[in-house]
């Protein structure tokens, strides 16, 4: 979707956005910033079929994929068939990109998405799309993944396999080696205890067969190619869907243990024989070998990233008049922390922020939230929470006692896949009187941040930021403006 149609429709879902210049120019922002990380135009910039005097190629990124014919092989093709296998919350986008640019060369395939991103069990084309569990791998998930291997026995050594790969990969495309039940007690407890989704990807790089290369593997010997729509901060390629096409490096072994290490206390409360399977994790698999001897060919194109949405934010806040830098380091952490730290930029801008006003900052990254035992049933935490909400809707409720007061301000919060946490925003915005509103209809914002209820406090406000499911992904976005 283009910046102008995600203008109109943060506008009309989002009435919180409508109540100022300032807050407008805010929806222009966030809406090119969405459009730069599109996945179809993505994939469609990055992968062409281009036609040669004597035959075709596939480009892909800065690779090119003979598709003519084979001078050692009369009547063959070097790579003559291409195949799509993936998974992930902006996989369908992409599949639909790579067959509109590949036509009748696109053989077949398997892709699994998410439940309910509004796609159906179906075909793009003579792509197969079926639907998978999320956050947590279920039945629908274990279904999905079974059909997906079947299908992986129809390529060949002479085809080119192309995987759209984005955030949610890591629970749509998953065969764990620990029993299912554990696998999703495991995750289930560890999304409970503010563990980041980096750490839980190298978990199940351990204990999964189709990650850390496991789907590379099962498409050997055929040419792999993954288009990767990055939901990790730093763009780490095997942590994006817990790499199902990146082999892992000869130190895994020794970083799985350390990582073990750093987990420790997290890890209390799991029966005692999970435990003792996550400290044996399964063998590295080496990186397979064709019928000639040469290693497989895998390749990794990475086709949009958090950086991408911010930059493009940075260009357009410009374009409505307003200074604008993007601000480094990225987010990170537990989300209250910086909804506080950024309160404190914006109300008290440094003097040697290369800014001036009015401006807008843009931020990204990835914070956490420690929910504690009333959301799983688990050990005791940290938090207790009984309310409702996500990261973006929290880091912009606990920046509403910062921004008390101040003229001119405004922060908005926007997940990039349009859902924060179970509900049905992408983010909230907050305003110099959110917080006199939020006293004038009974909230307590204090108690409301304790309780994790940052849903019920913007809900109440109208001042919830929504976008539906945007079918991209690529971590979060902040929007620091001062008029």
């Amino acid at each position: 979707m283009g910046s102008d149609a995600w203008t109109e429709r943060l506008l009309a879902d989002s009435p919180c956005l409508t109540r100022a210049p300032h807050t407008r120019a805010l929806a222009h922002v966030a809406a090119q910033a969405l459009a730069a990380v599109d996945p179809r135009a993505c994939v469609l910039r990055a992968a062409h079929r281009l036609i040669k005097p004597h035959g075709e190629a596939a480009v892909v990124g800065e690779f090119v994929f003979d598709l003519s014919a084979n001078p050692d092989a009369p009547g063959e093709a070097e790579h003559g068939r291409i195949f799509v296998f993936g998974a992930g919350k902006a996989s369908a986008a992409m599949t639909r990109a790579l067959v509109e640019r590949f036509g009748e060369r696109v053989a077949g395939g398997v892709v699994i998405v998410k439940h309910d991103s509004g796609e159906q069990d179906g075909r793009i084309g003579p792509v197969e799309i079926l639907r998978g569990d999320h956050p947590i791998p279920g039945p629908a998930t274990a279904k999905a993944t079974a059909h997906l291997r079947a299908r992986a026995r129809l390529v060949g050594p002479r085809d080119l396999v192309l995987c759209p790969i984005s955030g949610g990969a890591s629970a749509l495309l998953s065969e764990p080696t620990l029993a299912s039940a554990d696998w999703a007690a495991l995750t289930q407890h560890l999304l409970d205890r503010d563990v980041s989704i980096q750490a839980i990807n190298k978990l199940r790089r351990r204990f999964d067969a189709l990650k850390a290369g496991g789907l590379a593997r099962l498409l050997c010997p055929a040419t792999v190619v993954s288009l990767i729509v990055s939901d990790v901060v730093g763009d780490e390629l095997a942590l994006i869907g817990s790499g199902p096409t990146v082999y892992p490096d000869t130190n895994d072994d020794q970083a799985h243990a350390q990582l073990l290490d750093e987990l420790g206390p997290r890890l209390g409360g799991l029966d005692a024989p999970l435990l003792a399977a996550l400290r044996q994790p399964p063998p590295l698999a080496a990186w397979p070998t064709t019928a000639s001897g040469r290693p497989q060919g895998v390749f990794q194109v990475l086709v949009a990233r958090n950086g991408d949405a911010r930059e493009a934010a940075c260009q357009a806040a410009r374009a409505q008049g307003l200074d604008s830098i993007v601000l480094l380091p990225m987010l990170g952490g537990p989300a209250a922390d910086e909804g506080r730290r950024l309160a404190q930029l914006l109300a008290h801008t440094p003097a040697d922020l290369p800014v001036a006003r009015p401006f807008c900052l843009i931020t990204g990254g990835e914070t956490t939230v420690e929910l504690g035992p009333q959301h799983s049933g688990g050990q005791p935490g940290a938090g207790v929470g009984r309310g409702a909400g996500g990261r973006n809707q929290e880091l912009a409720l606990a920046a509403i006692d910062g921004l008390a007061g101040v003229p001119g301000v405004a922060l908005m919060t926007l997940a990039t896949d349009g859902e924060d946490g179970p509900t049905d925003a992408a983010g909230a915005l907050v305003t110099g009187d959110s917080l006199t509103r939020a006293r004038a209809a009974g909230l307590d914002v204090t108690a409301a941040l304790a309780e994790h209820d940052s849903h019920g406090v913007f809900a109440a406000l109208d001042d919830l930021v929504r976008t539906g499911p945007t079918g991209t992904n690529v971590c979060d976005l902040a929007f620091l403006l001062r008029a």
